[in-house]
């Protein structure tokens, strides 16, 4: 657990002493180490400065090891490794875990001493985005700006930096938190993956209210099984000191917030169906426009919840986000005024404008429960067919393509199977898979590989009152293909075929 009251001792522009920099890890290295000045963090050699300390970690695609020799010749002043390196000219210090000791270098290096930063995490299979987007507009409306960093974006201040994971490694994310706080930002929301509870990215972060919304088959690629996902988000609230916000109606949320009680925890719960939930919410009235819920808050208080996006899916990330804020102390007007500035999230039930008033809505569903729920959502207001285009990506998560497919099978009139991010898996291999799912359902589908095509194919079948869901890319604007990642956007495709009547 991190340590507030933790003053590094700073010496010039940026420097740390290395016994400062290791300070409360069990790392054994030589004593004539303690005063090297390192002067920055990098894990990838390329970063590499005078001064610097390099951490080799072994990733996915590479392994930061082979890149020492590199960081040396850049001037580093100290190697973080796991294995043995021959490297003379530059002390080398051997860790177990070299991710793990860049969380605790990375937070004495920036200093984690401000009480009044305060961090809002979010995790969950689906429904993190749009939460953390709901949060950031409420605080901004009663506490002024707000930092986030999650799957659309790394937004500080008025700069944005663009998202390479849903959750930055650990220097990454103290080196935008020292960013914000040196421009007078004192709250972030932050979406949390269960790769970086796993891996150890957020280990030195103390957070003050932390929010669990589902739990549904993810990540089996990463994860041995679901229980190994479960204990993974479960991470998130034993590095939390305040509130720890869980739904209530999801079964891992349900078995997550007794844990929490058993444990010492406060453990704040949300429901549409248990009237003794903290927060609990009634649904007077739901559209194609959106919602409107009121919500009673224990035994004394009842506000009205407008929300500007339809769904069930929606209602919960509303309640969710109402309950965080509710916890952190801001007011009900605060939440309705910023839940009403917010008129959406990209590529999340996103409405493509068109001149030819064809209902196109793009969305990030990517799993068998949030592709499900948004084609529910869809289908309650078709007047119409329900044309699907969606695809699973290659080289991860198997088991879940044929769960897509079952899904997209019972919900939509018309499916198009398509190409999403095949990565290196050849895509007919993918396919297979989702129809695997799908057949049993009897609805009727194509098959068109180039996902462009597979658009406008479901545009040129278009008939009025039908609605188009574009699935699995939302706000992404690229496609990876093979090895390379090519620019592709669900929004800007949709659009151009209908302008220009393709």
């Amino acid at each position: 657990m991190p340590d507030r009251e933790l003053l590094i001792s700073r010496k010039g522009n940026g420097k740390v002493k290395f016994k400062d920099l290791l300070y409360g890890a069990d790392v054994s290295y030589s004593a004539d180490l303690n005063d090297l000045e390192v002067t920055g963090l990098a894990y990838n050699s390329k970063q590499v400065e005078k001064g610097y300390a390099f951490i080799c970690i072994k990733g996915y695609h590479t392994d930061g090891h082979i890149y020492a020799m590199d960081a040396a010749f850049r001037g580093a002043s100290v190697i973080i490794c796991e294995e043995d390196i021959d490297i003379k000219a530059v002390p080398v210090v051997r860790t177990d875990d070299s991710r793990r000791l860049l969380s605790r270098m990375s937070a004495n290096f920036y200093g984690v001493k401000d009480a009044n930063f305060q961090i809002y995490g979010v995790t969950g299979t689906n429904g993190k985005t749009t939460i953390s987007c709901m949060l950031k507009s409420i605080i901004e409306t009663q506490n002024g700006s707000c930092g986030l960093l999650g799957t659309i974006g790394y937004y500080v201040g008025g700069k944005e930096y663009e998202a390479q994971n849903t959750t930055p490694e650990s220097s990454d994310l103290q080196r935008m938190f020292a960013e914000m706080r040196s421009e007078g930002i004192e709250n972030c929301v932050m979406e949390v993956s269960s790769h970086a509870l796993a891996l150890g990215k957020v280990d030195d972060i103390l957070f003050r209210i932390s929010v669990f919304t589902n739990l549904t088959m993810d990540h089996m690629d990463f994860h041995k099984d679901i229980e190994d996902y479960y204990q993974a988000k479960k991470k998130l609230f034993y590095l939390t000191d305040g509130a720890c916000v869980v739904n209530l109606d999801d079964e891992y949320g349900r078995r997550l917030y007794e844990e929490l009680q058993q444990n010492g925890k406060k453990a704040v719960g949300y429901s549409l169906k248990d009237r003794k939930a903290d927060y609990c919410g009634d649904i007077l009235e739901t559209t194609e426009k959106g919602s409107l819920v009121r919500v009673t808050e224990g035994t004394l208080e009842t506000t009205l919840l407008t929300l500007n996006t339809p769904g069930i899916f929606t209602i919960y990330n509303g309640l969710a986000a109402l309950a965080c804020a509710r916890e952190g102390g801001y007011t009900y007007d605060s939440i309705q005024l910023g839940l009403g500035k917010l008129k959406g999230v990209p590529g999340r039930f996103e409405l493509v404008e068109n001149q030819k008033g064809i209902i196109a809505i793009v969305d990030y569903a990517h799993t068998p429960d949030a592709l499900e729920k948004v084609l529910r959502t869809a289908s309650d207001f078709k007047k119409g067919r329900l044309i699907c285009v969606f695809g699973c990506g290659g080289d991860r998560d198997q088991k879940k393509r044929a769960l897509m497919g079952a899904a997209a099978g019972r919900y939509s009139d018309y499916c198009i199977i398509t190409s999403d991010n095949p990565r290196t898996e050849r895509q007919e291999s993918i396919t297979a898979d989702i129809e695997a799912g799908i057949y049993e359902t009897g609805c009727n589908y194509e098959v068109i590989e180039n996902r462009y095509d597979a658009i406008k194919k479901a545009v040129s079948i278009y008939q009025k009152g039908d609605i188009i869901l574009i699935a699995g890319k939302g706000h992404e604007t690229y496609q990876i293909i093979g090895t390379e990642k090519f620019h592709f956007d669900d929004r800007e495709a949709v659009k151009t075929i209908i302008e220009n009547g393709e």
